[in-house]
């Protein structure tokens, strides 16, 4: 039952996430910020805010550090990594429908980030 509610609780953060990076995302484009630089921030933003939600309240650690912050980032930035890798081989090389192959692979960088955060990112409480 532990699991489940971690499980739930990195759901709620990754929501938030979500949400965070789009709205960050959107308001840069809005004032005028380039959208690729939009972006950057936006992602920055919203990772490091979920590194520190993770941390105190997904997995209850409650111990940043600096080198937890950046292995987050770093596991963000490969899991969107392989989620593109996937996603040109779903549309280019099996011919799948772009929104087709977007939602399938929706569960992978959760999946990834979830296992590679638990294992190498976040303090035990």
């Amino acid at each position: 039952m532990g699991r489940l509610r971690e499980l739930a609780r990195f759901g709620l953060v990754g929501g938030f996430n979500a949400a965070t990076y789009f709205g960050g995302y959107t308001a840069g484009v809005l004032i005028g910020v380039p959208y690729l630089l939009s972006a950057l921030v936006a992602f920055a933003l919203s990772a490091s805010l979920g590194y520190w939600l993770h941390e105190h309240w997904t997995f209850k650690g409650g111990a940043p550090t600096v080198r937890g912050w950046l292995r987050w980032l770093a596991a963000q930035g490969a899991a969107t990594g392989l989620n593109l890798l996937l996603l040109a081989l779903l549309v280019d090389g099996f011919d799948v429908g772009k929104i087709l192959a977007q939602a399938v692979l929706l569960p992978v960088t959760p999946a990834v980030t979830y296992v590679v955060g638990r294992r190498y990112v976040f303090s035990r409480a």
